[in-house]
């Protein structure tokens, strides 16, 4: 298995910044077909081969994201398109 972890520090109200994790994860559903839901301030999802989480608060934004074999090999450039993603909508 393979882990994406990205952490960053935001100043967003939490409410904008839930719509930009919706906005992300609808991206993502579109690239990778993952499926997510929120429960509280942590927004779980998943798919064949790939789970993780968006966790939030007043400071900080948080994702983990677990890569089984089949993404396995394609970890960097997957890593990548996240990081362009979350960084693109936390400005």
């Amino acid at each position: 298995m393979a882990r994406i972890n990205i952490t960053r520090e935001h100043t967003l109200p939490l409410t904008i910044l839930k719509d930009k994790i919706n906005a992300m994860a609808a991206e993502l559903n579109e690239q990778y077909q993952l499926q997510s839901e929120w429960e509280g301030n942590c927004l779980f999802f998943r798919r064949k081969g790939a789970s993780g989480s968006i966790e939030v608060d007043q400071h900080q934004f948080e994702l983990n994201l677990t890569l089984g074999t089949l993404f396995k090999v394609a970890k960097g450039d997957i890593e990548k398109k996240v990081i362009a993603i979350v960084d693109s909508q936390l400005q």
